[in-house]
């Protein structure tokens, strides 16, 4: 078999090393692993490709492949490779990355919960102060609410129920196994629980069924001690919103990973947001990223040998 692999991209974690090349074509090689490193490089080995391995894919690249059997993305979300029109070519969205994204979260929860914040600011101050320590908490007995209970939201609540804490989710179709989550509300029923959340947890995807969910009246419904962590797509916050129960008190603190505009603007007033702490959409970069995917492919390329 042909596997195209053309995996170019600015951010290192995401973009293939040699040395994971290597590893790959010794692993498989019972196939012809072809590294094109543009484009054009990925068109012109399309045309007797049996699978491609990519961040983008056009739907018109489609018919230039006649032997293709799937196109595989490392990307959860569906933007970048639509599906083959005619139906013939198999899409394969990675589904990987809630370990990783798992840890990030947990480092989110625990800066706060630790008062990590405060320690930034003390350490520049050259301040040694003790007692304001004292009102942490434990995290374990504490509720997490996750909103967009799919297979991010399940890999976060294991993560979080390893700690102790009470986990409960929030899902478009909620007749499923919570498991590991301690029970799981349909949509409809997100303004009535967010009152018992100490922790909010956002990781919906990017349909605009999602558009602005975190708005005026979801953050008037969650307690004022509360933390709020968004980690999906950027749609579903209303950040003006957000902004307002910031800057009234309404929520103790607040992580954003992602955006409704990306990259952030300069001038975007989420930079200098009370008790808010922003990360470039890198909850999932990690140097182990594609080797994790990787691994999550050999199914596949094991299949097709």
């Amino acid at each position: 078999m042909k596997v195209v692999i053309c995996l170019p991209n600015p951010i290192r974690a995401f973009e293939l090393q040699f040395e994971q090349f290597e590893a790959l074509r010794e692993r498989y090689s019972q196939h012809e692993l072809v590294v094109a490193n543009t484009e054009p490089e990925l068109l012109q080995q399309l045309a007797d490709a049996d699978a491609a391995l990519v961040w983008r894919f056009e739907a018109a690249w489609y018919e230039r492949a006649p032997a293709l059997r799937f196109v595989a993305t490392p990307a959860a979300g569906r933007e970048h490779v639509p599906p083959d029109p005619r139906g013939r070519v198999r899409v394969i969205h990675g589904s990987f990355h809630g370990k990783l994204m798992a840890e990030s979260l947990l480092a989110m929860m625990l800066f706060f919960a630790r008062r990590l914040d405060l320690a930034v600011v003390d350490q520049r101050a050259r301040r040694y102060q003790r007692d304001q320590y004292s009102s942490t908490r434990l995290l374990a007995g504490q509720t997490a609410l996750i909103v967009g209970y799919g297979p991010l939201g399940r890999e976060c609540a294991r993560v979080l129920k390893a700690l102790g804490l009470r986990v409960l989710g929030v899902k478009r179709n909620a007749d499923v196994d919570p498991a590991p989550a301690d029970a799981v509300y349909p949509v409809e029923r997100l303004l009535a629980v967010l009152p018992e959340a100490d922790h909010v947890v956002v990781v919906l995807p990017g349909d605009t069924g999602t558009d602005h969910l975190f708005a005026d009246a979801a953050f008037a419904a969650v307690r004022s001690s509360a933390g709020f962590y968004s980690l999906g797509r950027g749609n579903a916050v209303d950040e003006a919103a957000l902004l307002r129960a910031l800057h009234e008190g309404r929520l103790a603190h607040a992580f954003l990973d992602v955006f409704e505009q990306e990259p952030l603007p300069a001038d975007s007033p989420l930079w200098d947001a009370p008790n808010l702490v922003l990360t470039p959409h890198a909850s999932a970069i990690n140097a182990q990223y594609l080797e994790l995917w990787f691994e999550e492919l050999a199914v596949e390329l094991n299949a097709s040998a």
